[in-house]
């Protein structure tokens, strides 16, 4: 028997969650070690991650400030451990301060020494002694794979995954949106009549059949636009989601198709909206997916108009991942807006850890973008 040994992270709770899911077995406990202020993230974790609640002690510090007192974390996880019992630590988690002390408590027992390596989805095991040349590191592929839903839920996020929501049209259509928008082949009323159907739906207003959308100003062309881009009409009207894929739901749809051909990820869905339990706020993802425990999420603007709202766009995506998702997300920005020669909007958002793909890289250099990262997560 043996017991595993987790320092919960607030804001990266999926090392201890993997260790977990990776190491543990029948009749083994699970130990949480936790700052004051991360108590609530460890019965959350406890919660979901399938072994009994009789079979999992918590280790709590009394006070916020205790997760910088070595001594009072020493004494406070010392109080736990016990003489025959085999426990295999892992080190990737709380402050570097709690894992130093943690480790030196762990010493004196009889214990193994992991971390978990998000980057390149190992767990290391290592030995800490006076011997630094006999290269007994020992690295092991992480066999789990998470899907979505656990990466989402370990976050303590509510999603409507379950939704399953798919491409609604063909990879074809939204591949021929994408040549007529970056090789600028509309012309100004074709843009009129995306300008028109774009207020309708904003405005949540009744939907006109076609004949009544031909009458207003600037949408006289629709029937041609609708020829232009091959889109399927029946009984003479569109529906809400046809008009949500033609004023941007397309170009979310190129790049789930793009990234599922290319990266082939373990899962992939498009339009998750997740929120917290205390928050009414809800936020859409537009393209999510996950490959070897990575969550990777891509935001689509088919068109930035300046760099104001640019900045909007990456704060944004900035403030889910460190508020909602977490350390071990990476965050994309996909638009058809041009960066100019000093690659400005490229440096706007590297300086928030958000990586920006704009019109030169989304026509020319995708397929070797998508596969630099298709390489990333092979093991």
């Amino acid at each position: 028997m043996k017991t595993l040994v987790n320092i919960i992270t607030e804001d990266n709770p999926i090392p201890a969650y993997l260790f977990i899911k990776e190491k543990y077995e029948e009749g083994d406990r699970i130990m949480y070690i936790s700052a004051k202020d991360t108590e609530d993230d460890l019965d959350w974790l406890a919660e979901i991650d399938g072994v009994s609640a009789s079979q999992i002690d918590e280790i709590v510090l009394k006070n916020d400030i205790d997760e910088f007192k070595y001594e009072k974390i020493c004494r406070a996880v010392k109080a736990y451990l016990k003489k025959e019992v085999h426990y295999c630590v892992n080190l990737a988690g709380g402050t570097r301060y709690m894992a130093l002390a943690v480790q030196q408590v762990f010493e004196d027992y009889d214990s193994e020494f992991f971390y978990v390596n998000l980057e390149d989805n190992t767990i290391v095991k290592s030995k800490f002694d006076n011997s630094i040349y006999d290269n007994d590191d020992y690295f092991y592929p992480i066999k789990y794979r998470m899907n979505i839903a656990e990466y989402l839920s370990a976050h303590e996020l509510q999603h409507d995954i379950d939704r399953k929501k798919k491409p609604l049209y063909s990879f074809e259509m939204s591949a021929n949106m994408f040549k007529h928008f970056s090789k600028q082949l509309f012309q100004k009323r074709d843009y009129d009549v995306m300008t028109g159907l774009r207020s309708i739906i904003s405005e949540h207003k009744r939907i006109p059949s076609i004949p009544e959308l031909a009458r207003m100003q600037n949408m006289h062309s629709i029937r041609e636009f609708l020829e232009l881009i091959e889109m399927p009409v029946w009984g003479d009207k569109l529906t809400y989601k046809q008009i949500a894929w033609i004023t941007g739901g397309w170009f979310e749809e190129y790049m789930y198709y793009r990234v599922n051909e290319t990266i082939q990820p373990d899962e992939i869905t498009l339009g998750i909206r997740i929120s917290r339990k205390e928050s009414k706020l809800r936020n859409e993802l537009d393209v999510v997916f996950i490959k070897n425990n990575r969550l990777f999420v891509i935001e689509c603007k088919t068109g930035v108009e300046t760099e104001r709202k640019f900045n909007e766009i990456v704060y944004k995506a900035c403030a889910l991942r460190e508020a909602l998702l977490g350390v071990s997300c990476y965050s994309y920005i996909a638009s058809l807006k041009h960066d100019n020669t000093t690659d400005d909007l490229k440096k706007i958002a590297s300086n928030m850890d958000i990586t920006f793909w704009d019109n030169e890289i989304l026509v020319n250099h995708l397929d070797n973008t998508l596969n630099e990262i298709k390489q990333q997560t092979v093991l």
